[in-house]
């Protein structure tokens, strides 16, 4: 595919430089300047009447395309072309409009624009100035959203309370590099899907590999990041209520059970259901703390967090999990619930002791609630080692024969990085083949006990792309890494800038816009790399 998109730039490179030999060769112009990009540019924008520094902008990725349509279509002006048509010519058939257009006995150069001495201005329709207009805004607003910056919205409180469901944050392009569309026929400002008709936005006839700009830094621990939700590479069109990574966890835990190991589970599902893939830029955002990067070890123990054996930072406004235990029976009333922002998440645990509940809460507020009659103690809570089996099949790698991990006692797992060589056994495959499978897009196959990659026994695999670990801020109401895993860094987006509006979707109409957290920054002053 990076050989077609070579072949491609160059036919247009070659076309329109022949064009431009000729035409500079009518106006006495060296030939061999035509060749020379800057140089070409500088002439080309002498006989179009502009300055000549305005060649810089060639050279600012975004910016660069609105300046290199714009040189075309005034030079086709300058040889008195108005048209609409002329317009599309040179821009989108300029490989072959241009040597037309440079060989046409009938066209010449007239002057930068377009009129002869006397000649009255070319006046545009209403028609042709709504289209242009169209056009300009709609390629203005992709070029913007693809390099520089997008808005988003947080639709789940897995980021609570440093994210609110109702932001609406920028999401900056530029911080990490601003990645090249792999899908480029989409249609624009829809993501995967047209609403109401239910069919895709976009046509993979054509495919781009992964390709990033170079950016400001790289992802950070603690940054906020915009990701392509790794686990929603394909949708079950037979089982849409359920995604197909879920029907692969179900198809892997129970081949397990029965001891099945002739047959993937990828191989298990697309036998059962129709399976459609997305591409990798039309799956869904997510946004997410990087917690880990490259070369990390991570682990979870007892509900805290580590980054290579040491306690990993804590947002200011992280959710955790409490123990509350009442005197007589009693409980937080809905206006205690609501005044010290208290979620109960006791329903999700059986076998609690009378008089316990388990609220989730920030930290600043256990003193104060101690203080209640009514509560005699408050402790950390946390999932025990012993889970039962379904519990454990939820969270990554999902196999309880070798981990048997939860949210709150995970790893310790090592975040692979590009060029790592990952050691492979019974046990580690199952932390990496999804990694091998999907991401990097080998054939894996596991047969008596042995491992095959694309058809050769072996026990290492050398990773291709960088890797980071997302953990949502509310980390019991969060699916992030600790049930699906690693985030490539292809699936990476962008990094979370600032908050341009907040509504409060429960607030009455007086109150629904959140006007203190307008054009606040995402990252506080304590985010910062451990």
């Amino acid at each position: 595919m990076l050989t077609k998109i070579l072949i491609i730039a160059l036919i247009y490179f070659v076309g329109i430089r022949i064009g431009t030999q000729k035409i500079f060769t009518k106006l006495g112009i060296p030939a061999w300047k035509a060749w020379v990009p800057v140089v070409c540019s500088i002439e080309w924008y002498k006989l179009v009447d502009k300055p000549s520094w305005w060649t810089i902008w060639l050279f600012v990725p975004g910016v660069n395309i609105f300046y290199w349509a714009g040189q075309l279509t005034r030079m086709a002006v300058a040889h008195g072309r108005f048209s609409f048509l002329d317009s599309l010519g040179a821009t989108i058939g300029a490989p072959v409009y241009w040597p037309w257009l440079a060989n046409n006995p009938g066209i010449s150069y007239i002057s930068p624009t377009g009129l002869k001495p006397g000649q009255k201005p070319y006046v545009k329709s209403r028609t042709r100035e709504w289209a242009d207009a169209l056009i300009f805004a709609v390629l203005a607003a992709f070029l913007i959203r693809t390099f520089v910056a997008e808005p988003y919205t947080i639709p789940t409180p897995s980021m609570e309370k440093t994210l609110l469901v109702g932001d609406f944050p920028f999401v900056s392009k530029f911080h990490y590099g601003a990645r090249f569309p792999m899908t480029p026929l989409a249609i624009p400002f829809f993501h995967h899907t047209i609403p109401m008709l239910n069919i895709p936005a976009y046509l993979e006839w054509v495919k781009v590999p992964y390709y990033r700009l170079a950016g400001l830094q790289k992802v950070k621990r603690n940054d906020m990041v915009v990701f392509n939700f790794p686990a929603g590479d394909t949708v079950a069109l037979e089982r849409q209520e359920m995604s197909y990574y879920d029907l692969v966890r179900i198809a892997e835990f129970q081949m397990q059970q029965q001891g099945i190991r002739n047959m993937t589970a990828i191989d298990a599902v697309r036998a059962q259901y129709h399976i459609k893939a997305r591409p990798v830029d039309k799956r869904e955002n997510y946004i997410k703390r990087c917690v880990a990067v490259p070369n990390d070890i991570l682990e979870v123990k007892n509900g805290v967090l580590y980054i290579n054996n040491n306690k990993a930072y804590e947002p200011e406004n992280i959710y955790l999990p409490y123990n509350v235990v009442f005197k007589d029976g009693l409980q937080f009333s809905n206006d205690n619930l609501n005044e010290y922002e208290l979620e109960d998440i006791s329903s999700r645990f059986n076998g609690l002791p009378s008089g316990h509940r388990v609220y989730l809460m920030k930290k600043d507020v256990i003193e104060k609630l101690k203080k209640f009659p009514s509560v005699q103690n408050i402790v950390p809570f946390y999932y025990p080692n012993d889970q039962n089996e379904d519990m454990i099949e939820a969270i990554y790698p999902n196999n309880f024969k070798y981990y048997r991990w939860n949210v709150d006692n995970f790893g310790p797992i090592v975040i692979p990085a590009a060029g790592m060589k990952l050691a492979l056994n019974d046990s580690t495959i199952w932390q990496y083949k999804r990694l091998i499978e999907i991401y990097e897009g080998n054939m894996l196959e596991l047969k008596d006990g042995k491992i095959f990659i694309n058809g050769t026994e072996t026990n290492e695999y050398t990773c291709k792309l960088n890797y980071y670990w997302m953990m949502g801020d509310n980390r019991h109401n969060s699916q992030d890494s600790r049930y699906w895993g690693f985030v490539p860094e292809d699936h990476v987006v962008g990094k979370a800038w600032f908050i341009w509006l907040s509504l409060d979707y429960n607030a009455d109409i007086f109150h629904k816009v959140r006007w203190s957290r307008l054009f606040t920054n995402i990252h506080d002053k304590w985010a910062k790399e451990n």
